[in-house]
């Protein structure tokens, strides 16, 4: 054998099995980050549904509470009560 056939046949029995072994390490690195993209886009999903849904009832409860804060503003006559204090007060 001439020493060219020799570094070929040492770079291939050395080489091919370790390059082998590295694509099967990044295939399995592949497979597990595919897996957790499935869990967070999961997880992403189940996020937005759970704050649609916060919001929706954050803005029910803020509509309830300007809705009471008129109605107490009405029974009390606060915009009458001023201008009457406001009337008295000498300029």
């Amino acid at each position: 054998m001439s020493v060219v056939e020799d570094v070929r046949k040492t770079l291939q029995d050395f080489l091919a099995p370790e390059l082998r072994a590295v694509t099967a390490r990044l295939d399995a690195i592949d497979s597990k980050l595919a897996a957790q993209d499935k869990v967070l886009a999961a997880q992403e999903k189940t996020t937005e549904t759970r704050f649609a849904a916060y919001e929706k009832t954050a803005e029910a409860r803020h509509n309830e509470i300007l809705a009471r804060l008129e109605s107490l503003k009405n029974s009390f006559e606060f915009d009458k009560r001023i201008e009457r204090l406001e009337s008295r007060q000498p300029s």
